[in-house]
């Protein structure tokens, strides 16, 4: 009788003791997961906000480089070398800042706003051609802007009709015609280029500056009909591919900051809820294994 009370006992310190470890373990795996929400909150937050301040950064510059357009087509170019001053600091501000550029992009971009402004003080430009080279900065930093769909998808027809009329002249041995047309070409080409230099993958531009350089070669022998209308074909098929594929959605650092954490939470809960029914199903089969003992 005093072994079985002793028995009983031990047993039931040993039930305590668990009990004890597992509201131990239960408290430091709640404190754990507390902790992680806690840290990795704030840095949610933080990179909504930079993203924010980033975007917003951007759609300044958006909104100058089409106000400056606007100036230059209808011909006030003061105002449009004000907002070329304008640009200039919303510009530092993001250079001076990390967002992401590379050096070929602060290049590029440097590049094309400097020959804007240079066009709009030049007066020996023709009214056409300083549009023309404040329409390419235009296109370059909307690209930066991921809130909708680039401008540069609504320029197919400029260079899919000169391309198209470009392969009628050669079959009816029209030189001047074909001239015309590749000038035409070139000429919107140059405008969009820089934008997609730096969005597209640079496999896809590689392969239509490409093409578009050896139509430059083959323009002298218009002659040669088979193989510039073949190239041609060749150089449609890749601006369908540009204009009419799905452009890579910019992710949202935010976004992937939210997932992380919430999703990170969810690991550790269901950890620490498959851990509590795993326990509980051990100390229930070790429950009834003690029964069993003292019926015995």
């Amino acid at each position: 009788m005093a072994r079985r009370r002793l028995f009983n006992e031990r047993v039931q310190i040993m039930c305590l003791i668990k009990n004890i470890k597992r509201d131990l373990f239960e408290q430091t795996l709640k404190a754990i997961i507390l902790l992680f929400i806690m840290m990795i909150w704030p840095l949610t937050i933080a990179a909504a906000e930079d993203e924010d301040n980033g975007m917003k950064l951007w759609r300044d510059l958006n909104q100058t480089t089409d106000s400056i357009l606007r100036y230059v087509k209808e011909g006030y170019l003061e105002e449009a070398q004000q907002l070329f001053h304008q640009f200039s600091e919303q510009f530092l501000s993001i250079r001076a800042s990390d967002y992401d550029l590379s050096m070929k992009e602060l290049q590029v971009i440097t590049a094309v706003f400097d020959e804007a402004e240079e066009a709009v003080i030049s007066v020996s430009l023709s009214h056409e051609d300083r549009i023309n080279k404040v329409y390419k900065l235009r296109l370059l930093v909307d690209v930066y802007e991921a809130t909708y769909e680039p401008l540069w998808k609504k320029t197919e027809n400029t260079l899919m009709t000169p391309l198209k009329k470009m392969a009628l002249a050669v079959e009816e041995e029209n030189p001047t015609a074909f001239q015309a047309e590749y000038h035409q070409f070139i000429q919107h080409y140059e405008m969009v280029r820089p934008g997609w230099s730096v969005s597209l993958p640079d496999e896809l531009y590689q392969q239509i500056d490409s093409q578009v350089k050896y139509l430059q070669q083959l323009r002298p022998d218009i002659q040669n009909k088979a193989t510039i209308t073949n190239h041609i074909h060749v150089m449609e098929e890749q601006l369908k591919a540009i204009y009419e594929g799905k452009q890579d959605e910019v992710s949202d650092p935010s976004l992937i900051w939210v997932i992380i954490t919430i999703g990170g939470a969810i690991v550790l809960v269901l950890t620490y809820a498959g851990w509590k029914k795993y326990r509980g199903e051990k100390d229930r089969k070790a429950g009834a294994e003690r029964v069993r003992r003292r019926i015995r």
